[in-house]
């Protein structure tokens, strides 16, 4: 055997990697013992009716959707006070100010969050999450009477909201609210269209005897603001409707704790169309014992989507980080993209990645995206209000026979292909025609040069004003062409449709001629053409002279002639990489240009404009993980990461990635991170991380065996589920920078690198790299 001990005991422990807090990889949670981050760290809570946002103290908003993108907020803040009525002292069960309770600590779960504190003597739990399926959020808080005499308390819960409108001097305001006494409940209803309703209400209930409401957030807040409200400090909630008035959900309850006592109260917030449906939530889920079950019910299935598969690294912080964050992260995109609309590439990026651990949950998404594809194989930027928003984007559905090839390969299944899916005007066809239509579309729909148009833009949407006039071109695009046209070669030999394998290879052998003449500049490739046929990414150009994206695709998609894509990728070393990461550009832009668009609106050295994008990064890494890179590889785990130091700052939440790092020379804003939770470049590196990295790639007859390990790396073990098989690749990489030698299943030497399945329940693969 290989090892002589298992790699998995010492990652159960915390790991700590934060001044901030540490992974409890025992409980898949994420400890923050010091509330005072550098910014808001969020946990997400969603289903497939709501989604929800929690900071460290509780802080978020939430909003509910119907399956044509109409929706409605619920929560723009949370708030919990409680006050004693002998003493009239009043604390914030949020732990803030966040200096108010010492000890104070979030724990950051799988579909939930957790405040625990002591403050004045008594200790409380607060957990948020949002059930498995219910519109609405739960909260359930624990009290505890630490000391030696009875406590009379006052329970405040405040619910702020942007649903009647955003909160500004002398607005208008939408919608009234009142008391509901038979259910112990506050709502607020507005005109929406929401599902087959013309209105819509949210609400917020305590399953305890009400003492007081407010409805008015003048009447709740008054002029003390959401750290001191009026109806705290003074003890008692104002009783007020809401007409036309900026509204909030606020209930005031009373608890009496004896020495000692312990007691829980629960209440629920949501969105719903019904006042009757409020009720229904009330008898499902309002009571101690319900509420615990119903938590139990969304993690259980939290944890089942996401799969018994992980990693076994020398870096404890990453093993935590695998096992659960990043698979939680990218399954969030697969369902709400990345939250401010329903982006069509966004989603279905995602599910290509989500097919690896959790293929029947793939497919569901899967056809639930395509459905709003068209049916001449153009797919829509997004879907918002009830309606289909196509923004002219050029890539929307050149992602599909990824998404496609990665769920048919994963499940050995080419009745899959067979599978009838609606296109968004009520036709319908196979899962292989909507692939098939997806390929075909760009083929007649190409500019001067030869190659793919980008219209109003393509995987950098802020490239935006390039072909306004039909003529602009994407050199990346088609360099992503040609990898959906092999992976359609691939699925329609399945099908015995040799002809549409012919046509799909012969369109990918074209563009790649097309590429090498039309797009190659000396030393790397040019990003795109204008309207008027000038380059965009030109040793030539004053600005933007290089792009990353078409360096690393040329290689990632084998779009590349000969060595160029090796060239290109050395030139992108070269003048691209810096102490941040790998930026997007060379020599970003400086001020307005309206022949470009909206990424010269941007700062340089920020996002889509010379940031360390990584999304972008993380097609880096897959291609050099073909060009079996290995330093390149390590570098690329350090800067995409979120939790090494190596860099000067990373802000953000050290369990999940961002979307970018800032990399504006001599600013503060240096090493700054942008967005967490809604980045594509989640997706993108668990399928890098897992397909390229570690190099375990499905095929048709089995397990690609392919790696590219960081040389340091002596021992490493990915365990994954295939097939109804669950593998244990163990590598033991004997010098740095070691290919594959050997490969061993269940102690027996194979021939090749391709591992084929034999019905096992469970199979050790022993790779030995030298």
């Amino acid at each position: 055997m290989m090892w002589a001990h298992s790699m998995t005991a010492p990652y159960m422990n915390p790991v700590c990697n934060s001044t901030n807090g540490y992974f409890d990889s025992t409980a898949s949670e994420y400890v923050i013992t010091d509330l005072r981050t550098p910014r808001d760290w969020y946990n997400y809570a969603w289903n497939d009716s709501i989604v929800g946002l929690f900071s460290q103290c509780g802080r978020g908003e939430s909003l509910v959707q119907d399956d044509r993108g109409r929706r409605f907020h619920v929560a723009s803040n949370r708030m919990l006070y409680l006050r004693d009525q002998e003493s009239g002292a009043f604390w914030n069960l949020n732990a803030l100010p966040v200096h108010s309770s010492e000890g104070a600590q979030c724990r950051h779960g799988m579909g939930y969050s957790d405040i625990e504190m002591e403050a004045h003597g008594v200790s409380s739990v607060v957990r948020w999450f949002i059930p498995a399926e219910a519109p609405c959020e739960c909260w359930h808080v624990t009290l505890t009477n630490n000391g030696s005499d009875t406590r009379t308390l006052d329970l405040f819960a405040y619910m702020g909201t942007s649903f009647d409108g955003v909160l500004r001097p002398q607005s208008y305001y939408d919608g009234h609210g009142a008391f509901h006494p038979d259910m112990d409940a506050v709502s607020l209803s507005k005109l929406h269209d929401f599902q087959d309703a013309k209105e819509v209400r949210i609400f917020l209930t305590i399953d305890r005897t009400v003492t007081g409401y407010d409805v008015a957030e003048s009447g709740f807040l008054g002029s003390g603001g959401e750290m001191f409200p009026d109806a705290v400090a003074r003890g008692q909630c104002g009783g007020t409707g809401s007409e036309m008035e900026k509204s909030c959900c606020a209930l005031q309850s009373e608890i009496v704790l004896a020495p000692g006592e312990s007691v829980t109260v629960c209440m629920l917030a949501g969105g719903v169309v019904q006042l009757d449906e409020v009720a229904a939530l009330r008898e499902r889920f309002l009571s101690p014992e319900k509420m615990t079950q119903a938590w139990q019910r969304s993690r259980e299935k939290i944890m089942s989507l996401l799969g018994d598969g992980c990693i076994e690294t020398p870096d404890p912080a990453l093993n935590a980080f695998f096992n659960p964050w990043l698979k939680r992260q990218l399954s969030l995109g697969t369902r709400w993209a990345r939250i401010r609309h329903n982006g069509f590439r966004d989603q279905i990026q995602d599910i290509g990645s989500l097919a690896s651990f959790a293929p029947e949950e793939a497919q569901v998404q899967l056809e639930r995206v395509l459905s709003f594809q068209y049916p001449n194989g153009y797919a829509p930027r997004t879907w918002l209000g009830g309606q289909i928003l196509d923004k002219d984007f050029s890539d929307n559905h050149v992602w599909i026979a990824a998404a496609v090839h990665a769920l048919v390969m994963e499940t050995g299944s080419r009745d899959l292909l067979e599978t009838m899916i609606p296109f968004n005007d009520g036709s319908e066809g196979t899962l292989y025609e909507h692939v098939k239509r997806s390929v075909e579309f760009y083929d007649t729909d190409r500019g001067p040069h030869g190659l793919l148009k980008i219209r109003s833009g393509d995987w950098n949407d802020c490239l935006d004003r390039i072909g306004p006039k039909g003529k602009g071109e994407s050199v990346w695009l088609c360099m992503a062409w040609v990898s959906a046209c092999s992976k359609f070669a691939d699925l329609a030999r399945l099908c015995d449709r040799e002809a549409d394998a012919a046509q799909a290879e012969s369109w990918a052998a074209g563009m790649r001629d097309l590429v090498d003449r039309e797009a190659w500049d000396g030393e790397w490739y040019l990003r795109a053409y204008h309207d008027d046929g000038d380059a965009i990414g030109s040793s030539k150009s004053d600005q933007a002279r290089m792009f990353l994206l078409p360096q690393a695709w040329s290689v990632y998609a084998g779009a590349a002639r000969g060595e160029r894509g090796a060239q290109a990728m050395d030139s992108a070393d070269r003048h691209l990489n810096c102490k941040l990461g790998t930026r997007t550009m060379l020599d970003p832009y400086n001020g307005w240009d309206p022949r470009v668009g909206l990424a010269t609106t941007k700062t340089p050295g920020t996002h889509e404009n010379g940031g360390v994008y990584l999304h972008a990064c993380t097609f880096k890494l897959a291609a050099d993980s073909l060009l079996k890179r290995h330093e390149n590889v390590a570098f690329a785990l350090k800067t995409i990461l979120p939790f090494t130091e190596h860099t000067e700052r990373k802000p953000c939440e050290p369990y999940v990635l961002c979307n970018s790092y800032f990399a504006i020379e001599d600013s503060y804003r240096y090493g700054t991170a942008g967005q967490s939770w809604g980045t594509g470049a989640a997706g993108w590196f668990y399928y890098a991380f897992t397909h390229y990295v570690f190099g375990i790639r499905p095929q048709w007859d089995g397990l690609l065996v392919d790696p590219c390990l960081p040389p340091e790396w002596k021992q490493c073990v990915f365990h994954r589920r295939f097939r109804g098989t669950d593998y244990e690749f163990r590598f033991e990489q004997v010098k740095p920078c070691g290919s594959v030698r050997k490969i061993l299943v269940n102690g027996q030497a194979i021939e090749g690198t391709v591992v084929v399945p034999d019905g096992s329940p469970q199979v050790v693969v022993d790779v030995i790299l030298e």
